[in-house]
This record gives structure tokens, C-alpha cells and sequence, in this order.
């Protein structure tokens, strides 16, 4: 009965026009239904120039942080609308890409994630997965979902295919689901992959239909958290899992950097995470929470971004480029202070979250 009160009180308001945007009121947290608090007020998109002025409002209580307006479902898409759909790096292409750096990514690969990887060795993957953003960057690369769970994935979000095409390379039996016509399309055409153009409510999948759904960065764009959760444990096999990667408003970055931060990304994101909120909203749906971190590796692309933000107000593209030594030493001391000498923190930019039906 909470839950219906919350989402109703979620969903009130008039519809209004925010610079062509039509937008509903959200005061209310999709959670405990209580009234948020503001955070920030008058924000623009400083990335992709998406029109309309926003707040961000958080609940003292849960924690939970969103949108408010929020744009109705229909005119999500205008928010995209010069968005480059999926280039966002997940991690630091220089330490996983070329010939030594690969075969490190891949020793890794085999000794903490059990994939049989060509030219790999398990040696090797023991001593440098004891570095912490090594193993996670590594890790990345397979959503941190281990080859003995092997059968079929769902990709919620799944952009070009290019995640989906690496997996079904190691073994997987690999499914899409993507909103965005010219990626599925890419996907398709570009690695002959089974990909639904549509939202995972859209697709109407039959029940207990697969093994593993990732969603890497895709559940704070959606208008409704919940409800995708509860999809995703209706189309999960018993005992399967579900992985989720998004912005941790927790970070170091969101506490240096403040409403500069590059994981704000107004008006796009419409709901930001906690930990303990992400908790809250898959563990009420009925899904059984095994692990839940922060991770680093992605901290000295994000100190730059948010750096350029806060210097000129924006950062066409969502891209820094260019980057002087300066900044690139910069970045990696802020790696080194949010990762810990001991490990992660809870301070990480990115919240990972493996969860089982």
C-alpha cells in the first residue's frame, strides 16, 4: 500500500512547458513518498545543451536523489536529441587496450572471472588483480559476471551491440534491448546480434527467460526505477543475476565538485543513487542483494570533466579532451585518494551492485 502511495505521490502535478519540454512535477521520493528537499536549483545541461532549467532534490530519509521536473515519457527523447548515445568511456582506455595492456586485461580475466582467454596467463591475472582498479577495470569489460554462470544474458541498454558482441565471443547466448533506432541498427547490421529497439517493458519478454541482465549505466535515465527492477526480476530465471552499474551520488566527485559533477548529466539523469537507496529499491521488488561497491576507475576521467564544468560552465560533448600532464597527474592522485590505500571506499564514482532472483 506504501509503495502505490509513493509512486502516486511520485507522479503529481500539472503538466507544464519547460522551454518545449512538457514536465510534471516530482516533490516527492518514489520511496518513502515523503517530500524531498532541494539540493540544487536553476541547472542547465552543460554537456549536450538539452533545453529546460531543472533542480535536483534529495530525501533525507532514503537518500534517494531525482529530477524535479521530470519530463513526461514522451519527451524523454527530446532531451537526447544531439546526446551521443553510449560513447561514455567506463573506464581508462589506455590501461585495457594495446598489446601488453591487453594480455594484462585478459590474465585477469581468466585468473578472477574464469574465461578462457587466448594467450592469458593466470599468473599474471593473480599478481595484478591484487591492484584494485586494475581488476575492476578488467572486470568491467565482462560486467563482473563470471564464465561459470555462462547461459543467456539480457543487455538493457545495450547501445552498438559491442558489449553484447565481446560476450557472445566468450560463450554467451546474448540478447539487446536499446531505445535508440541508429544503434540497434548498428547492432544488427555491424555483429548480427538479436536486439529489441524499445524499453525492457516494451519488449514483453516471457517469464524466468534469462540467466544474467546487466544494466551498465542505464537505470538512472529511466523514468520509473522501480518498476524496470520489477521487470527485470519477472524475466530472471530463478537463482539468476542481475548487475547494475551507475553514478554513485555518494562519490568524492559529487563532494568536491558539487552541482559541477560530471555524473549530474541534468536533465538526463532523472534518478542519482546512494548506496544504501539502490539497496532499497531492489530489495523491494523482491530481488536478494549479494554484493554492492564502489569502484574508482573511472575517477580521473570524471575529475577532469567536472573540472572543466566548474571552470567554463560547460563541456561540449561530455568529452575532455586535450588533457595537459598537469590535469592527467591530477586525475590520477584523485584516483589514488578515492580508491584508499587499503581499497575502495564507499566513495567511488560508480556504484556496482550484483543482485539474484
Amino acid at each position: 500500500m506504501q509503495d502505490v502511495k509513493s509512486q502516486e505521490n511520485h507522479e503529481k502535478g500539472t503538466m507544464k512547458d519547460n522551454e518545449g519540454i512538457r514536465v510534471k512535477d516530482a516533490k516527492n521520493c518514489l520511496l518513502c513518498g515523503n517530500e524531498g528537499i532541494l539540493l540544487y536549483n536553476d541547472l542547465r545541461d552543460p554537456l549536450f545543451s538539452a533545453p529546460g532549467i531543472w533542480a535536483l532534490m534529495q530525501c533525507p530519509k532514503c537518500q534517494l536523489f531525482w529530477l524535479n521536473p521530470q519530463p513526461i515519457p514522451d519527451d524523454i527523447g527530446k532531451l537526447y536529441s544531439t546526446y551521443f548515445t553510449h560513447h561514455k568511456p567506463n573506464s581508462d582506455p589506455k590501461l585495457i587496450m594495446g598489446g601488453f595492456r591487453k594480455f594484462v586485461r585478459e590474465s585477469i580475466l581468466q585468473y578472477s572471472y574464469n574465461y578462457k582467454m587466448d594467450g592469458s596467463n593466470s599468473a599474471i591475472g593473480l599478481i595484478f588483480s591484487r591492484i584494485g582498479f586494475l581488476k575492476e577495470i578488467a572486470g568491467s569489460c565482462v560486467r563482473w559476471i563470471e564464465a561459470i554462470e555462462m547461459g543467456r544474458l539480457l543487455d538493457v541498454g545495450c547501445g552498438d551491440g559491442s558489449f553484447l558482441n565481446r560476450m557472445k565471443q566468450l560463450g554467451w547466448d546474448v540478447m539487446g534491448v536499446e531505445p535508440d533506432g541508429k544503434a540497434v541498427s548498428v547492432a544488427r547490421e555491424k555483429f548480427g546480434l538479436e536486439v529489441f529497439h524499445g524499453s525492457l517493458e516494451e519488449a514483453k519478454f516471457s517469464d524466468m527467460q534469462f540467466d544474467a541482465i546487466t544494466m551498465n549505466h542505464v537505470i538512472e535515465h529511466v523514468p520509473n526505477p522501480i518498476e524496470q527492477l520489477t521487470e527485470c526480476l519477472r524475466v530472471l530465471k530463478p537463482g539468476g543475476k542481475l548487475m547494475v552499474a551507475t553514478p554513485n551520488i555518494n562519490s568524492l566527485g559529487h563532494h568536491v565538485f558539487g552541482q559541477y559533477w560530471r555524473g549530474l548529466e541534468v536533465p538526463r539523469h532523472i534518478t542519482l543513487f546512494s548506496p544504501p537507496a539502490l539497496r532499497s529499491c531492489t530489495e523491494r521488488v523482491g530481488l536478494n542483494v549479494e554484493d554492492l561497491r564502489t569502484a574508482s576507475w573511472s575517477a580521473p576521467w570524471m575529475w577532469a570533466a567536472s573540472s572543466f564544468i566548474r571552470r567554463d560552465g560547460i563541456l561540449p560533448g561530455g568529452l575532455p579532451k586535450d588533457l595537459s600532464l598537469w590535469m592527467r597527474l591530477q586525475g590520477m592522485a584523485f584516483r589514488i585518494r578515492e580508491h584508499g590505500i587499503r581499497g575502495p571506499r564507499e566513495s567511488g564514482e560508480v556504484l556496482i551492485m550484483m543482485a539474484r532472483r
